[in-house]
């Protein structure tokens, strides 16, 4: 069983770091590729953005965060099914975490928070689509079930899929909109899903002086432990191999321009990232690939 780390539990060490690796705690560590806010041009230490951010017992996984602007509306990523490469069993045999690849945002509102994306967490092993949100209950438009059966068991020929996050707000309404595709291996569309969630004004985003929504686009791949416990996040050899490609903010490569924060977590059961030109031997400017695997007991 593993032991439980909260930010809390973390001394004054890591503060100060703006870039390079860090030691949280114990033996749980990670590296800081950026921590800056673009709009200012101001450098960032940890303390004051990723430290309350770490989840350090939610396995090993990185995220990446753009600037916090109303510069943009919409982040997009397609996703190589043929690419990716899981085990989520335990030496017993049975699943024992749950795998995401995910765009997302941050806010201001009560709703400040949404995931959107592939997961990987029945009792087979097939990839569905997956969407998490603060307080939001279920999408306006559609059932769980809906959500549920969009996924590559049903969608046998499915070679890409593609996910578009899309955030847009009216006089009286914030608006979050999810569109999942599955596609051929021509790119051709052969299913596509498509969600809604529509708030009063200002429950989701804040608003510039022009109007538009303020947030921050987010993107991460991890697995977590699947009973929801932090104390299962044991080493128990499951991995993950993946890569999300395309990455467009409003039509454009999301590279590391469009990027402020960007940091790993449980760096000793991470074999290799790479993010946007951050890493040692980028994939691309606008592609994330993580290898991992829980080998090592952390925590």
């Amino acid at each position: 069983m593993s032991h439980v780390y909260t930010p809390k539990d973390l001394d004054n060490s890591i503060d100060n770091i703006y870039q390079g690796p860090y030691h949280a705690i114990d033996k749980v560590g990670g590296y800081i590729y950026l921590s800056r806010d673009l709009p200012s041009g101001r450098a960032v230490p940890m303390k004051d953005h990723i430290k309350c951010m770490l989840e350090l017992c939610a396995g090993a996984h990185y995220y990446a965060q753009s600037p916090y602007t109303d510069h943009y509306t919409e982040s997009q990523a397609l996703i190589d099914l043929n690419e990716l490469k899981i085990r989520r069993i335990n030496i017993q045999g049975e699943p024992c975490r749950n795998a995401y690849i995910c765009l997302g945002y941050m806010s201001g509102g009560k709703y400040w928070h949404m995931d959107t994306g592939l997961e990987n967490n029945c009792e087979e092993d097939f990839w569905r689509a997956f969407w998490w949100g603060s307080h939001y209950g279920k999408p306006d438009n559609c059932t769980e079930d809906e959500v549920r059966a969009f996924n590559t068991k049903n969608y046998p020929n499915a070679r890409y899929f593609r996910n578009t996050f899309r955030a847009e707000g009216t006089d009286t309404e914030d608006i979050v909109t999810c569109i999942y595709e599955f596609l051929d291996a021509d790119k051709n569309e052969i299913g596509t899903l498509k969600l809604e969630f529509k708030r009063a004004k200002g429950e989701i985003f804040v608003r510039s002086e022009r109007g538009k929504p303020i947030l921050r686009f987010v993107r991460f791949m991890s697995m977590v432990p699947r009973s929801g416990k932090l104390s299962d996040d044991n080493a128990d050899e499951t991995y993950l191999i993946a890569t999300m490609r395309d990455l467009r903010i409003d039509g454009k490569p999301w590279t590391e321009d469009y990027l402020d924060y960007v940091w790993s977590v449980q760096g000793a059961n991470i074999i290799d990232l790479q993010i946007s030109n951050l890493g040692s031997h980028p994939v691309a400017a606008d592609a994330d690939y993580i290898n991992l695997i829980h080998r090592y007991q952390l925590n």
